[in-house]
């Protein structure tokens, strides 16, 4: 039976439409062909960028240093990005409603290997990979003008990544989004207390939890929280952050095992001061938000969540 299921936590609605479920091997779709063009983001060509904010090395990290050939030997790169969506100037005020598009617009090249995605690091690399997020969070928080960084990750050109290279990205804004103000202060404690023992729980470690919410908008969705609450990624500590980007890396390797590979998207939740309980949000590009979702902005999934993570478990 057809159900429409409202979240107990967030107050929205989900339509799960069970009676035509599909099989995970129903969302397996054929993969575009890869890329052969020159990469850009791979060694080599690192003058084909602009100069590197910092670049990490397997003992250090530093920026590019002003009139000298950009750094070779790198195991992450963070560059800005070459079309910025905001420009890092001061927001001047137009009107009450409008103001130059104020910000921080960064890449972060997460690998030399052109296809070493999260996915399929080795423990050393996905704990370096956020240990660059921790370190750019703290760096852009300090800007005064900023109020909210979006770190988030697109795999694959369905969920809109224009480059094939291993890469996330950071926005950072003068404004609070709505929803992330939405998010402030929720008492999130609850919402793992109830899933820790709940058939939607993917796997618990000892700092991370990962799960399907209970209404999932989007197929195989999964959110990832420390256990402990923090508003962002700078107040983790190094074992935790580590154990949150090896969970992080198991549930995308499970994903990729169990629907060979899909795009997603994921991208962090988190605050620059407000109160938050920060966490990472996996999305799975499987299907699109037609007329109805957009009208109505309820979604609907053809998968529960506890159908998703009996699948994610066994992957």
């Amino acid at each position: 039976m057809n159900e429409l299921r409202r979240d107990y936590f967030l107050d929205r609605w989900v339509i799960f439409a069970t009676e035509r479920a599909r099989r995970p091997s129903d969302f397996i779709k054929a993969r575009a062909a890869a890329e052969t063009q020159e990469c850009s983001f791979c060694p080599g060509y690192e003058d084909k960028t602009p100069p590197s904010k910092a670049s990490y090395f397997d003992d250090r990290h530093e920026p590019d240093e002003a009139g000298k050939p950009p750094q070779t030997g790198w195991t992450v790169r963070v560059i800005p990005n070459l079309y910025p969506a905001v420009k890092m100037e001061g927001p001047a005020i137009l009107d009450g409603s409008c103001m130059t598009a104020s910000g921080v617009h960064e890449v972060i090249v997460e690998s030399p290997v052109h296809d070493r995605h999260p996915q399929f690091m080795s423990d050393e690399e996905v704990e370096r990979l956020f240990t660059v997020y921790r370190d750019r969070f703290a760096e852009i928080a300090s800007i005064p003008f900023i109020k909210y960084i979006s770190m988030f990750r697109n795999y694959g050109r369905e969920a809109g990544a224009s480059l094939a290279h291993a890469h996330s990205q950071v926005i950072a804004l003068p404004i609070v989004p709505e929803k992330i103000k939405e998010q402030h202060g929720l008492d999130y404690g609850r919402v793992i207390k109830r899933e820790e023992t709940s058939p939607r729980l993917i796997l618990s470690s000892t700092h991370s939890i990962a799960f399907a919410p209970f209404a999932s908008c989007y197929t195989y969705e999964t959110w990832i929280f420390p256990k402990r609450p923090c508003k962002n990624l700078a107040e983790l500590s190094d074992e935790e952050r580590d154990d949150l980007a090896l969970v992080t890396r198991d549930v995308l390797s499970r994903l990729s095992r169990l629907l060979s590979d899909p795009p997603y998207n994921y991208a962090f939740v988190q605050s620059v001061g407000e109160k938050m309980h920060m966490h990472l949000r996996i999305y799975p590009k499987l299907g699109i938000e037609a007329g109805f979702e957009l009208n109505t902005g309820i979604h609907i999934n053809s998968v529960t969540p506890e159908s998703a993570a009996k699948s994610l478990r066994e992957a």
